[in-house]
């Protein structure tokens, strides 16, 4: 026997509001919402290029449906990149039994800078100190190792550092020594931080690049492992509108395979390649391991104009530790076991 139940007039309107409810779905950054500002009527121009791209450009495979991954590993990498890195130690060196390990290594003279000490933070434009010193600027998505970065860099720890992604809320302004100043940007992108306040981070970062006048550069850090993202883009879009000279900063590459990192390394180069704004040379650090810091801090000393009085006698120490390396280098090579041939 069919039984019906009387139905109440709440549930009913519930029941009638049912099929006008629409699937929730996570917004992609376009024109209208991104995280920059673009000045009105101004067409974006794909300066840079996404990571497919650049893999289609470089890699011609035949086949008819390749992954991206499939593409990454046919990528070949750029040899002198590969002898730069090994002989930095940067990137996951392969391991295993019959993998010959080398005696020697290269012994890097240090470059030292300036220690620095906190002066000044700004939430607001307003809040920005006086121009004086010259600047460079360290921004990056939320993560990828701005404070640590400083931190290792001036054997400090005066820059706040944390395992969540967005600590840094305010644009920190650190002092080295009476020679130039280091700006701490927040992140873009994920952060644990009230939505209101991460709203603002964009454009107080881009009224801190558009306002300074010190600011000689700025160091734009990018994950070693994900490379150029889609708010990548973006915020680089911005520092070319605005004539703002950038260098691209590879950070985590201790938890890169070197072979993977040489490829990055590549790709990267070519999907800047377009911007007049940006340096070519693409830095790789890791802020655990402390390679390549050395090779970044004479960046910073040379873009402050500071190398005569940093680096004068470091020129001569490395060409005799360049020297040294590859002179064991050599030996290491010619003393190698040539591989047989299965019959």
């Amino acid at each position: 026997m069919h039984m019906s139940f009387p139905c109440t007039t709440r549930f009913a309107q519930t029941l009638r509001l049912i099929p006008l409810i629409a699937p929730c779905s996570r917004q992609q950054p376009n024109s209208t919402n991104a995280l920059f500002t673009t000045s009105a009527g101004l067409r974006r121009d794909p300066k840079f290029a996404t990571t497919v791209q650049a893999l289609q450009e470089t890699v011609h495979s035949n086949a008819g449906d390749v992954s991206n991954r499939q593409l990454f590993a046919q990528l070949q990498p750029d040899q002198k990149i590969m002898d730069k890195l090994d002989m930095l130690q940067l990137g996951r060196e392969k391991q295993g039994r019959f993998v010959r390990k080398k005696w020697f290594r290269y012994e890097e003279p240090e470059v030292n800078l300036p220690h620095i000490s906190f002066f000044a933070g700004a939430q607001t434009p307003k809040s920005f100190p006086e121009q004086s010193l010259p600047e460079v600027g360290f921004v990056g998505r939320s993560n990828v190792g701005k404070s640590s970065l400083i931190n290792r860099l001036c054997g400090s720890a005066a820059a706040r550092t944390s395992d969540k992604p967005g600590l840094t809320q305010q644009v920190n302004f650190y002092v080295a020594g009476r020679d130039f100043h280091l700006v701490d940007m927040p992140g873009y992108g994920f952060a644990y931080a009230k939505e209101e306040a991460t709203l603002k981070w964009p454009s107080l970062i881009e009224s801190c690049i558009r306002e300074r006048k010190t600011l000689r550069r700025v160091m734009l850090l990018l994950d070693a492992r994900h490379g150029i993202k889609a708010n990548d883009r973006e915020f680089m879009e911005m520092l070319d509108r605005t004539n703002t000279k950038f260098q691209i900063v590879l950070t985590k590459c201790d938890l890169v395979h070197r072979i993977d990192l040489a490829k990055r390394h590549r790709l990267i180069a070519m999907q800047t390649a377009k911007s007049r704004n940006c340096i070519p040379r693409v830095m790789m650090v890791s802020a655990r391991s402390t390679a390549g810091l050395n090779e970044l801090r004479k960046e910073i000393l040379h873009t402050c104009t500071l190398g005569q009085k940093y680096l004068a006698s470091h020129k001569k120490k490395e060409a005799i530790a360049t020297a040294d390396y590859l002179e064991q280098l050599k030996i290491y090579r010619e003393t190698a076991r040539p591989k047989k041939r299965r019959q």
